[in-house]
């Protein structure tokens, strides 16, 4: 009886050890699944981190405009733009924007040295501007569209003028370059633009709009430097060529690529007449030009003087940043999509 008793509780004991065995090996089953769950999709999120801007296709427009006419604008310039974006599409609270917008006759762009420009990163032509921003935190907004909130630095250069009229002058004495620097917050919104799934696989690329709108009050010296900067023209893909023989109508090096024009500006119409005779004396304009004034304080002033009213002139007080960026992947986020 006792045999019988103990053989019983040997086949229940492998009964509950084999149950044993199989719950164990059924968790380890679920474990190894999510972890190659896990594991396969660290990768695909990696995919959106590490963009770099590829500053020979991604443009910085910039704009004068008037709160006064908000339709109303002046593109003064289309600068490159270079500079990375950690982006990180399935959270893009912990994105990061890193950028730099600069003359396009600058190549490549000027770098700093623990937050400090030196002159010899830094153009030496005194109205060259640079302009930087490092984001600190970015909000999404809905329908694509997120907020970044960051630091916009602007970097210019000023040189000392002396004249001394003697018979002996031969123009003006330049100092050294003397370099600025003013931080200031900003806001930019950004947005996604659509692009295939094809083309983002098979070129690693995708594409960012952007835009702000920055006030002559809360940045007076970024009004002044965009507004006074005579911006180079912007050449995509530009190739020069030194010709293999140069004789007296050598005039420089034969370049080719694609040119970045301004936007026509909105505060004016311009055409040319039907007939011309003449008296011909150009195009015929309509609409009221917008002039460059530091800030609403000379709004303010007129209005002071004049009573309230809208005066004749159309005074500008915003700058205006429109941003088209073409996005490359990293090379080592590339190697590591390879890999997998």
């Amino acid at each position: 009886m006792a045999r019988d008793s103990l053989l019983t509780f040997s086949l229940g004991l492998k009964m509950k050890l084999g149950g044993l065995e199989k719950m164990l090996r059924g968790i380890a089953g679920v474990v190894f699944v999510v972890l190659v769950e896990v594991t396969s999709a660290t990768p695909i999120m990696a995919q959106d981190d590490g963009w770099r801007i590829d500053q020979e296709h991604s443009t910085a427009r910039l704009f004068l405009a008037s709160s006064k006419s908000p339709e109303t604008d002046v593109n003064v310039g289309v600068a490159r733009i270079s500079g990375l974006v950690n982006w990180i599409g399935d959270n893009p609270k912990d994105s990061d924007f890193d950028f730099t917008i600069y003359p396009a006759d600058e190549t490549p762009a000027p770098t700093s040295s623990n937050d400090k420009w030196s002159e010899q990163n830094a153009p030496l032509a005194p109205a060259h501007t640079i302009i930087t921003f490092k984001s600190k935190r970015v909000v999404p907004m809905g329908g694509g569209v997120f907020r970044v909130t960051g630091e916009l630095t602007l970097t210019y250069i000023e040189r000392s003028t002396t004249l001394d009229p003697t018979e002996a002058y031969a123009g003006p004495v330049y100092g050294p370059p003397v370099v600025h620097s003013e931080k200031k917050e900003a806001v930019f919104e950004f947005q996604r633009m659509a692009v295939s799934a094809m083309r983002t696989r098979r070129r690693g690329a995708t594409e960012f709009s952007g835009s702000s709108v920055v006030g002559a009050e809360d940045f007076p010296e970024l009004f002044t430097a965009v507004s006074a900067m005579d911006w180079p023209a912007f050449v995509e893909d530009e190739q020069c060529t030194w010709p293999l023989t140069v004789g007296e109508d050598y005039s420089g090096p034969v370049c080719t690529g694609k040119r970045v024009e301004p936007l026509p500006r909105t505060d004016m119409h311009c055409q040319m007449p039907s007939t011309v005779g003449e008296d011909f004396a150009g195009e015929v304009c309509t609409g009221t030009p917008l002039q460059i004034a530091p800030s609403d304080a000379v709004l303010n002033r007129w209005e002071k003087q004049h009573g309230a009213g809208t005066p004749d002139k159309l005074i500008a007080n915003e700058v205006m940043f429109q941003l088209d960026l073409r996005l490359t992947q990293t090379d080592s986020v590339l190697s590591g999509s390879a890999g997998q």
